[in-house]
Parts: C-alpha cells; sequence; structure tokens
C-alpha cells in the first residue's frame, strides 16, 4: 500500500497544480463507476464528426489521464499544501524545451523530499486513526460484554450462541465449510459468502481459529474480535482499519477432518 502512495503521491502534486489553471471554478465529484464528473465543466469543441481516429485516439488519453489526475488530487489533497500552478506549468515547458533551471539531481532530490513529507503526513494520519479505533473498539467490547448471551473468554474474544448445533467441534487441522458475514462495529459489511465456502482452520485469523473451536457442526455464532486477534495495527482494507474490532456471523455446516496419516501415505505413494 505505501510502495502504491509512493509511486502516485509526486503525479497527484502536478495534478492538483495543473488542474487548479482548468477547473478551479468547477466543482469535481467521481461517480459510482468511477468516472469524473465536473458538475459545471463543459466539454472543448476539440473533436466533431469529422475528426481523425488519431484524433480521437489522442483526445481519449488525454481524457483517460485527466480523470486520473481528478482522482488523485481528491484522494491526496488533504496531503498536500498548495502547489504555485505558474511553476508547474513553467517546470513542464521548460522540461519540453530541454531548458530546466534544475539539473536532473536538484529534481530528484526535490521530488524525493516532497515524496518523504507526503508519506510523514500519511503515517501521521494513520497513528491517529489506529488510536482513535483502539480506543472505539475498547469501548464496543466493554459495552457489549454487558449485553445478554454475549460470552469473553480469556484471550478476549467475544461470542453469542445464535445457533447451538450437535455435531463435532472443528479442531486445528480440520477443514470447515461454513457461511458467514463480516461488519465493523458501525455496522460496514467488510466480507460475507452466502453461499459455503470451505477452507483450512488454520489459515484464518486468530480469533477464527478460536471462535471456530468453540462450535459443533450445525453452529451459528456472532464473533466479537478484538483488533490483537483480527488483524492489529495493519489493518486490512480501507473498511477494516489499523485497530478495528470486526463482527462475524458465522454458520459452521461442515466440518472434515484430516485423513490419517497412514491413508494420506498410501495415496501419495498411488499417485507416484
Amino acid at each position: 500500500m505505501n510502495t502504491l502512495l509512493k509511486k502516485t503521491a509526486i503525479a497527484s502534486v502536478l495534478a492538483a497544480s495543473v488542474l487548479s489553471l482548468s477547473a478551479c471554478d468547477h466543482e469535481v465529484s467521481v461517480s459510482a463507476n468511477g468516472a469524473v464528473v465536473n458538475a459545471n465543466a463543459t466539454a472543448s469543441a476539440a473533436l466533431n464528426d469529422k475528426s481523425s481516429f488519431e484524433d480521437k485516439a489522442a483526445y481519449a488519453i488525454g481524457a483517460s489521464l485527466g480523470e486520473y489526475v481528478a482522482q488523485m488530487k481528491q484522494s491526496q489533497e488533504q496531503l498536500i499544501g498548495p502547489i504555485s500552478a505558474e511553476k508547474v506549468i513553467e517546470g513542464f515547458t521548460d522540461g519540453v524545451n530541454g531548458a530546466s533551471a534544475l539539473d536532473r539531481a536538484q529534481i530528484e532530490k526535490v521530488l524525493k523530499d516532497l515524496d518523504a513529507k507526503i508519506q510523514e503526513k500519511i503515517a501521521a494520519e494513520q497513528k491517529k486513526s489506529a488510536e482513535e479505533n483502539l480506543k472505539a473498539g475498547e469501548a464496543f467490547l466493554a459495552a457489549n460484554s454487558k449485553k445478554d448471551g454475549v460470552v469473553t473468554t480469556t484471550s478476549g474474544l467475544q461470542y453469542k450462541v445464535v445457533k447451538q448445533g450437535e455435531g463435532e467441534t472443528a479442531k486445528k487441522g480440520d477443514k470447515i465449510t461454513v457461511t458467514y458475514k463480516g461488519t465493523t462495529i458501525d455496522g460496514v459489511t467488510f466480507d460475507e459468502s452466502k453461499k459455503p465456502i470451505e477452507f483450512p482452520l488454520e489459515n484464518m485469523i486468530e480469533g477464527w481459529i478460536e471462535g471456530l473451536q468453540l462450535m459443533n457442526e450445525g453452529s451459528e455464532y456472532i464473533l466479537y474480535i478484538p483488533s490483537k486477534l483480527a488483524y492489529g495495527e495493519n489493518g486490512a482494507s480501507q473498511v477494516v482499519k489499523p485497530n478495528s474490532v470486526l463482527i462475524f456471523d458465522v454458520q459452521l455446516l461442515k466440518i472434515e477432518k484430516p485423513a490419517p496419516k497412514a491413508e494420506t501415505e498410501q495415496k501419495e505413494e498411488a499417485k507416484k
């Protein structure tokens, strides 16, 4: 993730500056399908029905780049201070004409310093978000532990039995078949499988490994997983942020026990 931000940060600086020349009076937003929408802008008269394919292709490249630049500006404008649009244009023009006021080493140093500034801002915001999420998660778990039917284990995992099955319990090494829905404490769904899905239990986050071993085949539990038993300080996505408490509604449909060692060895031998 940080690598991607490093690659796009510099481009977004140019984006913010160039766009300010042509769209400073326009309201820019991104539609549901990812296209940039400029509420007050009108298309230029650069093309018409008689325009050549080459002109249309060139325009399409420019339009695509413009939409990308607008999105980058929108997503990173909080991280970058004011940049002189005039200086950006001057630098671009001088670079095209081979008459830059800065040599290559100076340009690289300035851009490196700018990148470091952006990364510092990103790190500070991530730290602040992680601290806020940690406090919110602790408060949620403290209140949740007092609700009827909620059980808290020694690790801090909380669970509530929706339906108690009568089959075997899951163990490490088993393959489990489940349906589930994962949400954050504020109700945002970040993962869901409405159709049965199978996977090895030990491949899951710690909260799942512990929680599923409490369940009999045929059970449905709600698992309230502290961040330390989930994705911790790293988080997992834009929705599962650092130090997020996660809630999973899990139905354990089937448990498949590993084959005995001798049987496994025989099967492997037969493949040779």
